[in-house]
């Protein structure tokens, strides 16, 4: 039967292991911050669109799609994104799912 490892070896093993984890999570955080970072920058591009369409096309299918586009608050979870873990999950949910507007007549 094989010796089992002394308890302080044990300890420094398992924090070896957490310290791992800990760092593989916060480089992934660091990739989805900057992925966050690049959505909020392209819901930018929308809200300069809404606000440039003229207001009687704002009512229209292409003005309600870029409201509900520019309503995403994704620059509120970009910076932390590991501190609000589901509202980030579903944020990222509604932009996968949203309705983008073509434009041009075409929606």
């Amino acid at each position: 039967m094989p010796k089992q490892k002394s308890r302080s070896a044990r300890w420094f093993e398992a924090a070896g292991v957490a310290r791992e984890k800990f760092d593989a999570i916060d480089a992934m955080a660091n990739d989805l911050a900057e992925a966050l970072a690049d959505l909020e920058s392209i819901r930018g591009e929308y809200e300069d669109w809404f606000d440039n369409l003229p207001e009687n096309l704002q009512d229209s299918p292409v003005g309600t799609k870029l409201a509900e586009i520019t309503q995403m608050d994704i620059e509120g979870y970009a910076n932390e994104p590991l501190e609000n873990w589901s509202d980030v999950g579903e944020l990222i949910d509604a932009a996968e799912n949203a309705e983008l507007p073509m434009g041009f007549g075409r929606d």
